[in-house]
């Protein structure tokens, strides 16, 4: 028998063990911290009633795209960081499909006195909770990349005994391959790097915006023998890094966010022999919602499917609903109500419970649930919340109208405004392009004096309609943020703030048609690239419509302009390869690529107002080109026999008054409208007939 002191021992040595197994399985588990919080005012005044992080995206909070992302990557143990209103995240998170992840552990940390990302990461620090290396992400991220890989790598690398800076890494930045000017970058994103091309090291780290001249410190090329030098890449803002991070932040307050601590390493990487590394990402969807401009890249990816899994009919809605999902990427819930003649062109999402009305045009929009849209509405490029309603003849572009919000009849919403939580407009008002408005005003008049409430309805009525209930937003006089700057961007354009637009009103009126011209021409020249490198490559229709959607987007073209400009390019790139041929033969080439593209023109040019903008663009063309110009009759014949044309369209087009320019047009195609009205009259003729 064993001695009452040996039991001891053996019962403390068991514990020991199996205290030591528990080490040992803990560090097996993947971590992440997750910021939710973006730590500015960008998306005010919308974030002052709900995180960035919960605000929807395609009809789903923002932040269960960075979870979902999370878990199917194989993290085990997330840590969700959140500040601003944090009762609300932690409320989501425990009504959501998270409180019950059986292969994830999610955990909401609390926190109202941090002030920046620097502030959370040494919160997390002090909590002790992350044990080895982990997944640094904000919650505003929408991605489907391998991270178990990246991983991997950064692990791998710490263990690499022949390289001791490889050794000393404490983060992987994940970056994409993308090209300045492409939409899922913005000026924030532009990134200049230096890099060890043999260990991927960064050496130099910089964010370009608006600098015209890049500098690189001298030691970078002169202690470096293979220096590669990128301009070409996305910024994730994910990292995997190492549990010595959060020490480093604790021992530096001045690491305000993670680019602080990107240049405090490299600056001071002889002293405190810490490296940083990178990892670029061939395959997969990264972005990050961290303005309106990319809110509306992001929204626009996430519909066409290039985030996929992470794709509208993959998931449920709110009630349980299955989302179908149906050609030129429409989606909607099973009891969404759509009236006759009602059109959902391409790249829309409807969500449960909304009602839209007859002859109402909606494209690249986002439709949230429970919202009445009228008669004869024009919505494009827009993204619409829960419980809006839109009266009859109104037309929202390139916008967010949030919860509740109210647009009276005859209202038109310009590009770049945002109509938050409960605000009325209208009616028969314009909304100023770039307008942020909210439902209550928080500032004092112009004598100092609190406005009273009858005040502020005057003041409202006067300048956004009879009906209105709506405030222009300012930001802060004491805020430091980027947008409070008189210049910001929002959806991607340039929006003035009330003192300089004033002061700047003549120049912008005299450059404006330059502007546009100019990114016209860039769009119609990338355009015609990629109709030739399709042919090249034989892409498939559905992945040609989603690479010139892609480029419409990145240089902003309305839907109007595309259909003309597509026609326009089906048509010049055969003339351009037979330049040397007669017209006869001419025509055959145009005749057989029209032929071969006849999938891509009906889906953009399928009602009777597409076909009118693409017989204007016609005109222009003729009158800048000789060759169209002498063939133009026999080219609207083919596109008549294609029935991309309808007989009454032409003729109603032929009937439109024309200015100067186009009476020779006119006057030319004459016979072409005359035989189809006669072919019209012995049609009804027969019909008659045979009655």
């Amino acid at each position: 028998m064993n001695s009452p002191g040996s039991q001891q021992n053996n019962m403390a040595s068991k514990g020991k063990g199996k205290q030591r197994g528990e080490d040992i399985q803990q560090e097996d588990v993947f971590q992440a911290v997750v910021i939710a919080d973006s730590f500015n005012v960008r998306f005010a005044p919308i974030t002052n009633e709900k995180p960035k992080s919960l605000l929807p995206l395609a009809n789903t909070p923002i932040l269960d795209y960075t979870l979902e992302f999370l878990v199917s990557a194989g993290v085990q143990e997330i840590f969700v960081f959140c500040c601003h209103l944090a009762d609300q995240v932690r409320t989501h998170l425990r009504q959501s499909k998270w409180s019950e992840c059986s292969s994830c552990t999610i955990t909401p940390v609390l926190s109202e006195s941090c002030m920046s990302m620097g502030d959370a990461l040494r919160e997390i620090h002090d909590k002790s909770v992350i044990r080895n290396d982990f997944v640094l992400v904000f919650g505003d991220v929408v991605a489907n990349i391998r991270l178990q890989d990246i991983l991997q790598e950064h692990k791998n690398r710490l263990k690499d005994k022949t390289c001791p800076k490889n050794k000393n890494s404490v983060m992987t930045m994940i970056f994409q391959k993308v090209p300045p000017g492409h939409r899922s970058r913005n000026k924030e994103d532009d990134i200049f790097l230096a890099v060890d091309k043999s260990s991927n090291r960064v050496l130099h780290y910089q964010r370009v915006r608006d600098q015209s001249k890049l500098q690189i410190p001298v030691d970078v090329l002169a202690d470096n023998s293979d220096v590669l030098l990128r301009y070409d890449l996305l910024d994730s803002q994910i990292s995997v890094c190492s549990p010595e991070l959060l020490s480093l932040f604790k021992d530096n307050f001045d690491y305000l966010n993670r680019d602080h601590f990107v240049k405090g390493i490299l600056d001071n990487e002889d002293i405190m022999e810490k490296t940083i590394h990178m990892c670029v990402i061939n395959d997969g969807y990264m972005g990050r919602i961290s303005n309106l401009q990319m809110y509306d890249s992001v929204s626009r990816d996430v519909v066409c499917r290039w985030s996929y899994p992470l794709v509208p009919d993959t998931q449920t809605d709110e009630g349980g609903q299955i989302i179908s999902h149906s050609r030129h990427n429409v989606y909607t819930s099973k009891d969404v109500m759509l009236a006759k003649g009602c059109v959902l062109e391409q790249n829309v999402l409807v969500g449960r419970g909304t009602r839209i009305g007859n002859n109402t045009r909606i494209t690249d929009s986002v439709i949230g649930k429970d919202c009445k849209i009228g008669n004869k509405v024009v919505i494009e490029n827009a993204y619409i919340w829960d419980g809006v309603t839109v009266e009859d003849d109104c037309t929202v572009n390139t916008a967010v109208v949030c919860d509740k919000a109210v647009i009276y009849a005859t209202t038109t919403v310009n590009p770049g405004c945002v109509l938050s939580w409960n605000v009325k407009v209208g009616p028969m008002v314009t909304i100023a392009t770039g307008s942020r408005l909210q439902a209550t005003k928080d500032m004092d008049d112009d004598f100092g004096d609190e406005l009273t409430e009858a005040d502020q309805d005057a003041v409202s009525m006067i300048n956004y309609g009879s009906q209105s209930q709506a405030f222009l937003y300012q930001p802060p006089e004491d805020s430091d943020d980027e947008d409070s700057d008189l210049v910001q961007d929002m959806f991607g354009h340039s929006i003035q703030s009330e003192t300089s637009s004033e002061a700047s009103s003549l120049s912008e009126e005299s450059s404006e048609d330059e502007g546009m011209l100019d990114d016209e021409e860039l769009f119609y020249s990338e355009l015609l690239d990629t109709l030739v490198k399709a042919k090249e490559d034989n892409y498939n229709t559905e992945n040609l419509i989603l690479e010139i959607n892609s480029l419409k987007h990145t240089y902003n073209i309305a839907i109007r302009d595309l259909y003309g400009m597509v026609m326009k390019g089906l048509i010049e790139i055969p003339l351009r390869a037979s330049d040397n041929l007669d017209p006869g033969a001419q025509l055959l080439s145009v005749k057989k690529n029209i032929a071969r593209y006849k999938a891509l023109i009906m889906n953009y040019i399928k009602n009777e107002e597409s076909q009118l903008d693409c017989l204007h663009a016609l005109e222009d063309f003729a009158l800048s080109n000789k060759t169209v110009n002498s063939v133009l009759v026999k080219l609207l014949h083919i596109l008549y026999d294609a029935d991309v044309l309808s007989e009454n369209v032409l003729i109603k087009w032929h009937r439109m008054d024309k200015e100067d320019e186009y009476k020779a047009i006119k006057k030319q195609v004459t016979p072409l409208i005359k035989w189809l009205e006669e072919a019209e009259e012995e049609t009804s003729d027969e019909e008659i007939g045979s009655d």
